[in-house]
């Protein structure tokens, strides 16, 4: 029980920290965007500056959780999971995941089939989608084809979550054997050289 209260704590934060992100997306946006040029050098480096920002948050969060938990694998208090990171992701991206798969649904059937509950859809999920996910809104004005493009936008923060632990795991500073100290002043006592 202990362990998914730990890991329900660390998905809020997660979510806290893209929300947060969220905001600080928007409002970088919303300062450098030229309304003749949507795709300004300023504006799209904002973007990327926004998302390499949001993307280094959530590495250092999980990896210093990897690293905490290398301190008991080692001490041998836990096993090892190496998809511990992967799962955090995908359950802080949620709702990211399933705004991203309504919002495609209704694009691809309004598109086939001209329906107009299947706009609406896709209108909601994609408004709904771009605004819960700021940090990445300048990047998406690349995106030609925006049927598929909210279903993108978790993908890089899954990658990350999932290195961040595994490499938070591999790289701590965990339990080892201390080496002996040499005692200063202690006598130097010479072994006598063995004869043959």
């Amino acid at each position: 029980m202990d362990l998914y209260k730990k890991q329900g704590y660390q998905v809020v934060r997660l979510g806290l920290y893209q929300f947060g992100m969220t905001l600080f997306g928007l409002v970088v946006a919303m300062a450098t965007r030229d309304p003749d040029n949507l795709r300004s050098p300023l504006f799209i480096g904002s973007g990327i500056f926004s998302a390499i920002f949001y993307l280094y948050l959530i590495y250092s969060l999980v990896y210093e959780l990897g690293q905490k938990d290398g301190i008991k694998i080692e001490a041998g208090k836990c096993e090892y999971r190496p998809l511990t990171g992967l799962w955090l992701a995908l359950a802080a991206n949620a709702l990211n995941i399933l705004l991203g798969i309504l919002s495609f649904i209704g694009k691809v059937v309004f598109d086939a089939k001209g329906a107009e509950w299947a706009l609406q859809l896709y209108g909601v999920a994609n408004a709904i989608a771009k605004f819960i996910q700021g940090m990445y809104v300048a990047i998406l004005t690349l995106i030609v084809d925006e049927s598929y493009a909210n279903l993108l936008t978790p993908i890089p923060g899954i990658i990350v979550c999932t290195l961040a632990y595994v490499l938070g795991v591999k790289y701590c500073n965990g339990v080892r054997k201390p080496k002996p100290k040499e005692d200063k002043y202690a006598p130097k006592v010479s072994r006598p050289a063995k004869k043959d």
